[in-house]
């Protein structure tokens, strides 16, 4: 199971958002996620690393077709959402107000 993060982009805008790069730092390599771009959705990659250097994101695509999957490296600023797993959802916050009395 997938939770959807949306990271809200502008097309003139080349920057990170601060959501998106907070995501990307901490996400653990070989974790699989679906990524969103404008022109293409990559459904079950491997993510692999992201340098924040250079802004760039590698993943293996396409790992379940026979030839293995195929790196792939991409902006990450074309990135407009990712999924991740289900168990990298934060916990809901308990909120005491809600308690029994």
């Amino acid at each position: 199971m997938m939770y959807h993060v949306f990271f809200d982009r502008r097309p003139a805008r080349s920057r990170l958002s601060h959501a998106l790069y907070n995501q990307l730092t901490t996400l653990p390599p070989n974790t699989e996620v679906n990524v969103h771009t404008a022109n293409e959705t990559y459904y079950n990659a491997l993510f692999l690393r992201f340098e924040p250097q250079t802004n760039t994101v590698s993943l293996l695509v396409d790992r379940f077709y026979e030839d293995g999957g195929r790196p792939l490296t991409l902006n990450a600023a074309a990135i407009t959402a990712i999924d991740l797993p289900a168990s990298m959802r934060p916990a809901p916050s308990t909120n005491s107000d809600d308690e029994d009395e």
